[in-house]
């Protein structure tokens, strides 16, 4: 964990989002999709914001419009601490990847989808990117809620639901998403945890024997002091308690309660 200044290098308009990019080298490297930084933006206590993109010198945010960090401007230093929490986990081993989000949490998964580094030096230059294959299960009430199918990078498998049919799926997301989990060799999930108990039972039922790490979900709480001392973030799991912060906010879908 780091506590530093970072430069807002960029501030636009991204879809239904205003994207802000963040020079802040001494903590991008340790960034992941479902880490966090704490930003003093406004107010007594600081602002948790999740990476929707990461490199190796900064990373991006993607907040709705009445977000805090949608007043900032370019050139503006704020100070974070960070990275905090456990992200997701994808096993080197998992060739096919489901990702499942509303738009409004779809930011959070968004790192997930970039090219994965080349990692030894007898990788083929020729194949860079080794990335599993990636499928997106999107949901939204309609299809202006929809997070814009361009802005999503090419390669992404994009599965459309809609509660009112306009797009995609006339229902839910549970209705595609038991064909897409016999597909999948793992999952994330970043949504309203009121379906995750739905979601689970889908993966009960689907998988025998589901691999450690195949169905992982965010829990997002306030989570206030970013290193388990205040106790406000506990995520009820199987037989004990956990703190979102230090412990989270990636669990596995599973254990959930």
């Amino acid at each position: 964990m780091i506590q530093t200044d970072a430069l807002v290098t960029a501030v636009k308009q991204n879809g239904p989002f205003t994207k802000i990019v963040f020079a802040a080298p001494t903590i991008a490297a340790g960034l992941a999709s479902g880490r966090f930084v704490l930003a003093d933006i406004d107010g007594y206590l600081r602002t948790r914001l999740f990476p929707a993109r990461i490199d190796t010198k900064s990373f991006e945010i993607l907040v709705p419009p009445d977000h805090p960090a949608s007043a900032l401007w370019p050139e503006s230093n704020i100070n974070l601490i960070g990275p905090l929490g456990r992200g997701f986990e994808v096993p080197a081993t998992a060739s096919r990847l489901l990702l499942v989000a509303d738009t409004a949490h779809l930011p959070i998964l968004m790192p997930l989808t970039q090219a994965r580094k080349q990692t030894s030096s007898l990788q083929l230059r020729d194949k860079p990117d080794l990335s599993p294959n990636t499928a997106l299960l999107l949901s939204a009430p309609t299809a202006a809620e929809l997070y814009p199918i361009r802005l999503l990078p090419p390669a992404l498998e994009v599965h459309l639901a809609t509660a009112d049919g306009s797009a995609g799926h006339h229902g839910s997301a549970l209705d595609l998403f038991p064909d897409l989990v016999r597909w999948a060799d793992c999952v994330c999930i970043a949504g309203d945890p009121a379906s995750f108990s739905a979601l689970a039972k889908i993966v009960r039922t689907v998988r025998i024997r589901p691999d450690r790490h195949f169905g992982q979900a965010l829990v997002a709480p306030p989570m206030v002091c970013g290193v388990g001392s205040c106790g406000c973030c506990g995520v009820q799991v199987a037989r004990s308690t956990k703190l979102a912060c230090t412990e989270g906010p990636v669990f596995d879908l599973l254990e959930l309660q």
